[in-house]
């Protein structure tokens, strides 16, 4: 379990340009707002309901077994998401990468998974305030991969750096990938320029940890 105050060490230790304007430096912790409405391009949108209590495995992904490694990989010229384990690829779906701010290029790891939280930034036509994201997997400061209930235009570039999903693919990727636990990294993300199948990963000028 990730403390708040390991959350906020994190932030300010990473100093770099944040996804979520309004929120990365105040709280990437869980939240839940049932009953919130969110706005997103000038549009008022209801945020859908979380029950907490509730698990919904849409599709359970791989072999579960501990010793096969992990990987997702994100395509940005194809706007895809990848999943391995090892050299097999089992699961792959359209995702929205950033419009209004760049989803950066490197190698990371999942570094804190949450359910459900708020996040807000932009300013003027592409403000937004959206509670309730779900499924939650940040892996660079507050960049993340996570559902979006306020697009259906996967495919396409329409975040501010963030990696969205429609809420199926963002929950069955969820209950697969791993946060850090005991001392071992999270699932490795890798954002590439374009990807090639099973594992090359084209990337410009990617982050250096």
């Amino acid at each position: 379990m990730i403390t708040l105050i390991a959350i906020v060490s994190y932030v300010l230790s990473h100093r770099t340009p944040c996804a979520n304007s309004g929120s990365c430096q105040r709280d990437l912790s869980e939240q839940v707002e049932n009953g919130a409405v969110g706005q997103f391009l000038g549009r008022a949108i209801p945020a859908p309901p979380i029950d907490l209590t509730q698990r919904y495995i849409a599709v359970v992904l791989g072999t579960n077994d501990p010793a096969v490694e992990k990987h997702i990989y994100v395509d940005l010229t194809e706007q895809k998401l990848f999943a391995f384990e090892g050299q097999k690829k089992i699961f792959e779906t359209l995702v929205s990468t950033g419009r209004w701010g760049k989803t950066p290029t490197g190698n990371f790891h999942i570094w804190h998974k949450v359910r459900s939280t708020r996040m807000s930034g932009g300013s003027g036509s592409d403000y937004y305030n959206l509670p309730n994201v779900p499924y939650v997997m940040y892996f660079y400061h507050d960049f993340g991969l996570h559902g979006a209930y306020w697009h259906d235009n996967f495919g396409h570039t329409m975040s501010h750096g963030c990696v969205n999903m429609r809420q199926i693919d963002a929950e069955t990727v969820f209950n697969w990938a791993d946060g850090p636990s005991d001392g071992k990294k999270g699932t490795a993300v890798s954002v590439c320029d374009r990807f090639t199948e099973p594992n090359t990963c084209e990337q410009t000028n990617p982050v250096v940890l």
